[in-house]
């Protein structure tokens, strides 16, 4: 299988900016990125730099708050300006699983 063929969930689009943290060595690094899809398992954004798959990330936006695992990154490059792709699966909703079910629901 290849391409969306791997996906376990539907995807719908999104278009919402998101904050990401993660903790390298003992700082904790935040940054914002815009998220593109969302599935019951997890989401994809849109972020500045490389992040290796396994990395473990705090994701916020609204009330919702997750822990999700980096599967995938790819740089995808317009002219000058160069992003990357991220996948991410949800682990753990901490907060706003009101919310994070709200986004998922109209998956289906």
């Amino acid at each position: 299988m290849t391409g969306s063929e791997q996906r376990r969930q539907d995807r719908q689009d999104a278009d919402q900016i998101i904050r990401i943290s993660l903790t390298r060595g003992v700082a904790l690094q935040t940054e914002t990125a815009r998220m593109v899809d969302i599935s019951e398992g997890g989401l994809c954004f849109v972020g500045s730099r490389y992040l290796s798959p396994g990395t473990s990330l705090t994701i916020e936006f609204g009330d919702c708050r997750i822990v999700a695992e980096v599967r995938h990154c790819r740089l995808r490059e317009y002219g000058t300006i160069r992003q990357f792709f991220i996948g991410v699966q949800v682990q753990q909703i901490l907060d706003g699983v009101e919310t994070w079910l709200a986004l998922t629901e109209s998956v289906f």
